[in-house]
């Protein structure tokens, strides 16, 4: 199967947005939506700025939480306008379009922040990578809908062609998730706390490393398992 793109639109705000959004995936040939904490793309309005892509909207899945709506991704990508908190490594579009390609992954998320906040912290801490528009302004100024046409317009032309996305599905699924629990596991157990920068680095790091660099840190932490139980 190729790779499954779903557009997130957390706790959106105007019905208005969520139809420009809507209309802007069509345009570029997306359709999988998901609405966290929000129904406005139910409103009137959300259908009138559509215009075309209505059954976006009412196809459009919604999830109570954002971790709800996550639980069956592959890989997730979280937008922000600006740079902040301890993330050190924020990836352009075309950037986040080249780690899809280059990762076995099949669902892969990416997700939007509410019209008025954007994204919090604590929901960036679920994504695996930070994406950002580097604009030419220090104020951002892109709304949701437009926002949306631009990382679209470079999904639609950046990824992989079809039987390439299948052939790098089939290397295996979710082993980024596997990757990230098991490194968890070894900073813990050799007393390494979740919130140095150690582990802040490695867990920022580990997103954007290739298929081939992947699939050797798996064989390396089944070394490094069968080491520690030996010496247990």
């Amino acid at each position: 199967m190729s790779v499954e793109l779903y557009f997130f639109l957390e706790s959106p705000a105007r019905p208005e947005n969520v139809g420009a959004a809507a209309r802007a995936m069509k345009t570029m040939g997306f359709e999988r939506m998901r609405i966290i904490n929000s129904r406005v793309h139910e409103q009137e309005q959300a259908q009138w700025v559509a215009h075309g892509a209505q059954e976006l909207l009412e196809q459009a899945e919604y999830f109570p939480t954002l971790a709800d709506g996550l639980a069956d991704m592959d890989l997730v990508i979280a937008t922000t306008a600006r740079r902040r908190g301890r993330y050190q490594h924020y990836l352009t579009p075309r950037e986040a379009v080249a780690q899809v390609n280059n990762k076995a992954v099949q669902r892969v998320a990416i997700l939007f922040g509410c019209e008025e906040s954007g994204l919090s912290n604590e929901h960036l801490s679920q994504a695996d990578i930070i994406s950002y528009l580097p604009l030419k302004v220090s104020y951002p100024s892109l709304n949701l809908g437009q926002a949306i046409m631009l990382y679209a317009w470079e999904l639609s032309q950046g990824l992989a062609p079809e039987d390439e996305q299948k052939n790098n599905v089939q290397q295996g699924n979710a082993q980024l998730r596997v990757l990230q629990h098991k490194t968890e596991q070894l900073m813990d157990s050799i007393g390494v706390s979740q919130q140095e920068k150690l582990a802040e680095w490695v867990k920022d790091r580990l997103p954007v490393l290739g298929q081939r660099d992947l699939n050797l840190l798996h064989l390396l932490y089944k070394d490094l398992e069968r080491a520690l139980k030996s010496r247990g």
